[in-house]
């Protein structure tokens, strides 16, 4: 199927490993000019080879440190440089701190808040008079479930993820007419560094997730791939504002 945007210009936050490298690749397929972003240098590199392997148009890595909006603009003002307007953005990076409200500093949240919340809104505003002039855009953020159900030990991605949704919601409505379609996924138990470190121990992780999910086991950062590229594309230009669950049936929400 051709989802129809072979030569539009992607970037993807967070995507030298995971569900980001996953989720490059798979529009790499799709013939994408693609910018893979994030702070490991050589696995962006790796990524990059393989994205061009994989029938990307071009595919080229950028340094960026999600915390620091100097860094930001550097990599949006790069990214425009090397392709063209930015045509698609996937919005993801890493979790902040865990911890419960009672053990959480001011600086905690602040932290949280730079990395989950303002890197995403900086990137978005970065991208968006582009994609109003060209009336085309696709922006997908990959969250969590905790904006449906916090999670007990996660406080600042229960609060700043949902606060993204949130605003990436009343976004939608804002870009709608000019061809922009803004929607989040909402990440369930995947099998990332992330979930590696949320459960530490052999066998911890799997054990949870029989215990939790329906579906019985962990995801892997492939599964996630299929629908965040058909968000990006032509073919989904009628969804938009919309926070689409992939996690097994974990959340209990309608």
């Amino acid at each position: 199927m051709d989802l129809g945007i072979r030569g539009r210009v992607a970037l993807v936050t967070g995507g030298s490993a995971g569900i980001g490298e996953a989720i490059a690749l798979s529009l790499a397929a799709e013939g994408v000019s693609l910018a893979v972003a994030a702070r490991r240098r050589d696995k962006l590199e790796s990524v990059a080879k393989r994205a061009k392997d994989a029938g990307a148009t071009d595919a080229r890595a950028f340094e960026v440190d999600l915390s620091d909006s100097k860094s930001i603009g550097k990599l949006l003002g790069a990214v425009n440089d090397a392709f063209g307007a930015i045509d698609i953005v996937v919005l993801n990076g890493g979790g902040p701190k865990p911890g419960t409200p009672s053990k959480m500093t001011l600086e905690d949240w602040d932290a949280g808040y730079r990395g989950v919340l303002r890197s995403m809104i900086e990137l978005t505003n970065g991208v968006l008079p582009a994609m109003a002039a060209n009336q085309w855009g696709r922006i997908v953020a990959l969250t969590s479930t905790s904006v449906r159900q916090p999670i007990p030990n996660l406080t600042l991605s229960n609060a700043f993820r949902t606060a993204l949704v949130s605003a990436l919601k009343t976004l939608s409505l804002e870009v709608a007419k000019d061809g922009i379609t803004v929607n989040s996924i909402a990440t369930g138990r995947v099998n990332t560094d992330r979930l590696r470190q949320l459960y530490p121990g052999a066998g911890a992780m799997e054990a949870a997730a029989a215990a939790e999910v329906p579906i019985g086991r962990v995801a892997t950062p492939e599964e996630f791939a299929p629908m965040v590229t058909f968000l990006c594309s032509e073919a989904a230009r009628y969804v938009t504002g919309q926070t689409i669950a992939i996690d097994g049936g974990l959340t209990r929400a309608l």
